[in-house]
């Protein structure tokens, strides 16, 4: 049988979160398989919202697909992306094709779907734009839910407009993939199927989402001030060229790790620059872009490096990511066990998966491991969105978990 589906929904709360995913090819049979097995799970409960996500080969049925699967559910609302692999309960599918679906009832939510266009993002004029467009004030302390296309969204700009719009507050998602060019990817709100923009979904109420961002690496070296930075370029770190200090930091490294570093280097910029010390997971971790032989210069992907920040150099292997996904997880052991969650998205990048840790399922499994058997569901994104203290980025090479936890009555 190729469906999979929640070992039992979660119900400790009111809260009723379901997911099931299936590799089933014949386009008739997905919906019904999916909603079966949901809707048994989650007996008579409302779906107040529904995830779905979808390979790409079933491009061309999308809009029956999508229609069918609203129809037969029930859903209030629904939405979703194409991904280039699917995530479903304990599976991961990678370089084949599954569709995977995410329900939940949640009493004492108000669930609010939404559309962002490029041209949106061109027009904003700061966070009142943003509040009067989605209809949601910083007041009604929502959760966001964002699913952008990358080829007709500047997706960073669309990230940083709404953190800066809803400070604070939790922000998830991840980028459309397994396009190969501009118009391949879909998005869709309930039974609407768009080639452009990004969909998402604003939660307020008796939910809190928790988040939980692995960018996968560890610091390497000291950290470093950076003392003269021109646009996305560190021109001159810990006063000397960048390229001094990073020779520096390579040379006291053991020698597996100058191998790892010729092909998985990374510069990490501090969040909070207040802290008396910097740990794993304390950077925005940043691809290296260019080096300049000239004067020592080193181009990073960060458009807002500048004078006196600090920054610290990083690796990244299969066996670092393990451990930070791990690590981040158990941080949060305490707070888990005190509100249980009820069930999971996962937003993993497409470099992640066999590529990174040489098996299938790595990710699911550690989450299973945990925190337990989650009803979840997400893709392999080309981009994932996560907060990093209390500003959300689109990052690289990362896992972001969101966690749905009840807030019940006094909490």
């Amino acid at each position: 049988m190729r469906l999979r589906g929640t070992p039992g929904v979660r119900m400790l709360s009111q809260m009723r979160i379901s997911a099931a995913i299936t590799s089933e090819t014949d386009v008739d049979k997905i919906a019904v398989e999916l909603c079966e097995h949901v809707r048994a799970q989650l007996g008579a409960a409302k779906v107040d919202l529904a995830l779905l996500f979808v390979s790409p080969r079933f491009v061309g049925s999308l809009p029956d697909l999508v229609e069918d699967i609203h129809l037969r559910l029930g859903a209030r609302h629904l939405v979703g992306c194409t991904g280039g692999g699917i995530i479903g309960e304990d599976r991961e599918v990678e370089g084949s094709h599954a569709v995977a679906l995410w329900a939940a009832s949640l009493p004492g939510v108000t669930v609010q779907p939404f559309r962002i266009t490029q041209q949106q993002v061109e027009e904003s004029n700061g966070p009142a734009f943003w509040h009067s467009e989605l209809g949601i004030g910083p007041e009604d302390e929502p959760s966001l839910i964002l699913l952008p296309d990358p080829f007709s969204t500047d997706a960073a700009r669309m990230v940083e407009e709404l953190s800066a719009a809803y400070p604070g507050r939790p922000l998830v998602g991840g980028l459309a993939s397994g396009a190969r060019q501009a118009g391949e990817n879909r998005v869709w709100i309930n039974e609407e199927v768009f080639e452009d923009g990004a969909v998402g979904v604003a939660l307020c109420g008796a939910v809190r989402l928790r988040a939980i961002v692995s960018q996968g690496c560890r610091p390497i070296g000291e950290p470093l001030i950076v003392t003269k930075a021109q646009r996305n370029v560190i021109v001159e770190l810990a006063s000397q060229p960048p390229v001094v200090a990073l020779q520096e930091t390579l040379k006291a490294l053991s020698e597996q790790d100058r191998q790892l570093a010729q092909q998985a280097l990374f510069v990490g910029r501090v969040i909070n620059e207040y802290q008396a010390e910097f740990h794993r997971g304390d950077f925005l971790i940043r691809n290296i872009v260019g080096l300049d032989p000239n004067n020592g210069a080193i181009a990073i992907g960060d458009r807002e490096i500048r004078s006196g920040q600090t920054i610290q150099f990083q690796l990244r292997d299969g066996a670092t990511a393990n451990e930070d996904l791990r690590e981040l997880i158990e941080k949060q052991q305490s707070a888990l066990a005190k509100n249980p969650p009820e069930g999971a998205l996962l937003f993993s990048c497409l470099g992640r998966g066999k590529n990174l840790f040489g098996k299938p399922n790595h990710d699911v499994s550690v989450i299973r491991e945990t925190i337990g058997p989650l009803p979840l569901a997400g893709f392999f994104c080309n981009g994932e969105i996560g907060p990093i203290g209390d500003k959300t980025f689109v990052h690289g090479f990362t896992s972001v978990l969101a966690l749905f936890e009840p807030i019940e009555k006094g909490n």
